[in-house]
């Protein structure tokens, strides 16, 4: 009786192994949907990570106030630069 009770463990196990697999591989499979560039605006701000002084400018955004970029797993600050 347990031999059997290990060869359906085995073959659950095996399957539900192979559904995650499949669709882990469908997700990645599929391309991110398009941006519309009508909803593309200039967004010329500068960021830098709090933790390790890495410096970003963004210049185009997708919405008028983005979100600050993460870096080391933190928002970014926002950097005012007179121009």
């Amino acid at each position: 009786m347990g031999g059997l009770l290990r060869v359906v463990l085995a073959i659950g196990l095996g399957v539900v192994i192979w559904r995650v697999s499949m669709y882990m591989i469908r997700m990645l499979a599929t391309p991110p949907p398009e941006v519309d560039p009508g909803d593309v605006v200039p967004a010329d701000q500068d960021y830098r990570c709090s933790v390790c002084g890495t410096e970003l400018t963004v210049r185009i955004a997708n919405n008028t106030q983005p979100a600050p970029p993460k870096h080391c797993r933190e928002e970014m600050v926002a950097v005012w630069r007179p121009y």
